[in-house]
């Protein structure tokens, strides 16, 4: 079933080039040909909807298939529309699962993402459509970070890559009027800018843009191990690959055991300056590194936009029930937390109409999954299927990065496709000359 046109409203907006290869236009940067190649996408969080972005300024013709879409109203929402949004250089808080094993990628692919969000950032008709802004991030620990190789690592890169605003010590911790004895201790801190995304408005603009260059949406359900049907879905929707960006749902679609749920949950409290001083940044309080690289956000205090605060947050392992609400137990102890931290949010009340947001991280044991199937298809043909989920909590910070790279692996698996096709007209041409050599010898005559 198509989406209804009515769902979304049309680009208004002017040519915005954003980057060499994302182009916030209404028309694909470079438009598709009769014999360009197409794409279809199966997920449409913000990895599917900024694959498609990539995908369709790259020339290819896209679709879209969901069973779900991003929504505005009192129903539940997307994973994506859920999370918290605030860009951090990997590993954050949220858990190392996404990036364990492969951290230098995902790095450069939340720096890549940081430069586009930067970029819109700065024109203000665009990012009041994407809803994004570049704020100051501050990030407290409860250990000294040069005794914490990982966290040292991870600051040393921010430094190196010229982090806007950059600044390091405890003198934040009177700049902000954090309780310093909170969490049993702040013993350092840093900061620097860094983007916020509303998530809902960033949301509805994807998908209106991705939608006027040309993507088409329907709502579609596969169940089950994608590689299975292959052959049927790129049958069906007329594609010449397959995106799979299923997230959480990617156990089954993939095939793959390590992929889990970590339930997360923010409060949305009103941060209209009338309950507490109107909070325009970002913090967090990170726990000690691990052996094996977790720490962890003890606190997430995250402007959502200009009149939302987000608390948060939590990490609730293969929970698949959201059945939380803003006075369970949990939740309690995590707005707790918060006003440990800054006990001015004392005062704080919760926004009546949509006080709790709850959804499921898409986490993977050992790293972030964007490559190509592996597997051999049911005709034992290579696949054509590029993965491209287990983002855990940085969809948003890995966005632009992540895209690129499936754009690279989709012209590879297209590149290889076309290849076998020569090798077999080739193979097939000789054949028939060898065919006909050998009828022309039995006529007494060579056919050449």
């Amino acid at each position: 079933m198509t989406v209804s046109e009515n769902h979304f409203s049309e680009m208004t907006l002017d040519d915005e080039r954003i980057s060499h290869d994302f182009s916030a236009s209404g028309d694909p940067l470079n438009p598709p040909t009769d014999t360009s190649a197409h794409i279809l996408i199966i997920g449409a969080g913000v990895t599917g909807l900024t694959t498609a972005w990539a995908l369709l300024d790259a020339g290819f013709r896209v679709t879209v298939i969901s069973k779900e879409w991003a929504s505005h109203g009192s129903g539940l929402r997307l994973t994506s529309q859920i999370a918290g949004a605030l860009w951090e250089l990997p590993p954050a808080g949220c858990g190392p699962q996404a990036v364990q094993g492969k951290l230098p990628m995902v790095q450069d692919w939340a720096l890549e993402s940081f430069a586009v969000y930067r970029t819109i950032a700065a024109r203000a008709t665009l990012a009041e459509a994407y809803g994004v802004k570049m704020k100051m991030f501050t990030s407290f620990h409860l250990n000294k970070i040069d005794s914490d190789a990982l966290k040292t690592a991870k600051m040393q890169l921010m430094n190196d890559t010229g982090m806007e605003g950059f600044a390091r010590g405890t003198h934040l911790f009177a700049k902000y009027g954090v309780n310093a004895a909170s969490h049993g201790g702040l013993q350092d801190a840093y900061e620097h800018l860094a983007p916020i995304i509303d998530t809902d408005v960033a949301m509805s603009f994807l998908m209106r843009l991705v939608r006027s260059k040309g993507a088409r949406f329907e709502t579609d359900t596969v169940h089950g191990d994608i590689l299975a049907q292959e052959d049927h879905l790129l049958s069906v929707y007329g594609a010449d690959a397959i995106v799979n960006a299923t997230g959480v749902w990617a156990g089954a679609a993939a095939a793959d055991d390590s992929v889990y749920p970590m339930r997360g949950g923010v409060l949305r409290v009103v941060n209209d300056g009338t309950d507490f001083p109107k909070l325009e940044n970002s913090m967090v309080v990170s726990s000690e590194s691990k052996s094996d690289g977790y720490f962890r956000d003890m606190a997430f205090i995250v402007p959502r936009n200009d009149n939302i605060l987000l608390l948060g947050s939590l990490v609730h392992r293969d929970a698949w029930a959201l059945d939380l609400s803003p006075a369970s137990d949990v939740v309690q102890e995590m707005r707790a937390r918060c006003e440990d931290l800054l006990p001015m949010l004392k005062n704080a009340r919760v926004e009546s109409s949509y006080p709790f947001a709850q959804g499921m991280r898409p986490m993977r044991e050992s790293y972030v999954r964007v490559e190509l199937e592996e597997r051999k298809t049911c005709r034992g043909q290579q696949s054509r299927i590029v993965h491209s989920y287990g983002h855990g909590g940085a969809g948003w910070s890995l966005a632009f990065g992540s895209a690129r790279q499936v754009l690279r692996l989709v012209n590879g698996a297209l590149s290889r496709e076309e290849k076998k096709k020569k090798k077999m007209v080739c193979r097939d041409a000789s054949m028939d000359k060898l065919i006909n050599g050998v009828n022309g010898q039995r006529n007494g005559h060579l056919v050449t």
